[in-house]
Order: structure tokens, then sequence, then C-alpha cells
């Protein structure tokens, strides 16, 4: 659920709004991620295909979290510099909803990115938000390549998701 909703009908369930509280409570008695996505065969959503893919990511906490979760960097330098680390190998970013870390991403971010057949791209970023601020924030700080998608973050998703299994 997102906010309560199933995400995929957007139909509200029965205590909802607990939902990431409880699988908080799972990842924190299992100690990973990786093993409560093994131990309740959990077999779809963003975490669970960037674990079974191995696309890596980073969890960057903040003093507001319902946690910890393990896995989470609680120290916003070294939030920063995995996130720095990442930033410098992507190829295309998208940036869901958390405005700040979009934001401090964004900045991160090279505009293109030269592979290792010595070939250059340009290093795609989309920021979903409701909001404008975020990429009006990123252009004006000269992240020229960021293309906002200005919708909710749930309904991006289930689009994203439809157009996909197609």
């Amino acid at each position: 659920t997102g906010l309560g909703q199933d995400i995929y009908s957007q139909t509200l369930q029965p205590l909802g709004h607990y939902n990431h509280l409880d699988i908080l409570n799972e990842v924190r008695q299992r100690g990973s991620i990786a093993q409560t996505i093994e131990d309740l065969n959990l077999n779809d959503g963003i975490i669970y295909a960037c674990e079974k893919q191995q696309i890596p990511y980073v969890l960057a906490g903040s003093i507001r979290d319902d946690g910890p979760l393990p896995g989470v960097i609680a120290d916003v330098y070294q939030a920063q510099n995995a996130m720095r680390e990442h930033a410098r190998k992507a190829t295309t970013v998208i940036a869901l909803a958390t405005q700040l870390h979009s934001i401090a991403f964004g900045n991160m971010v090279p505009s293109y990115r030269v592979m290792d057949d010595g070939s250059v791209r340009p290093v795609f970023f989309y920021i979903v938000d409701m909001a404008e601020f975020s990429a009006d924030k990123l252009a004006n700080r000269g992240s020229a390549q960021a293309v906002a998608i200005l919708t909710n973050v749930q309904d991006f998703m289930v689009n994203l998701w439809n157009n996909l299994k197609q």
C-alpha cells in the first residue's frame, strides 16, 4: 500500500496506513531487506526489483524516519558519499517524490557519462513529484537535463506498471 491505499487499484485498505510500520518491524526482526523479501515471499515493488536485479540503491535516512530500518544510512555525510558514488555511474535516474533527496541527487548527477567503450552519452534524469518546486529548483541550479513529470508518484507507478506489463 501507499498511504493506506492499494497501489494498483487505489482502493483504501483497512488499517492500511499502518502497513509501513508493519513492514518496518518485519525487516527489523529479520535484519535485512533481502532476508525479509525471501522470508515473506515478496514478489513485487521497487525495492524487490532492485534486490532481485542487483540494482544498487541508497536509502538515506532522516531525523523523522519511523525506523531505524536496516540498510538505511542515518549519517547524512555517509549517505551523501554513497549517493555520489552512484551518481557518477548513473545513466538514467528516476527520482520519486522525496523533494530533498531528489534535489540533492540531481545536484550530484553529471550531465553526461563516458562509457567503457569511450562513447559519451547523456545522463537522463526524471523527477516525479506533485509540486513544480523540485523540478524548478533543479533547473535553477543548472540541472538542465532534469525532466519533470508532474503527477503523484502512485499514479506514475501504476501507469508505469500497466504500460510495462503489456
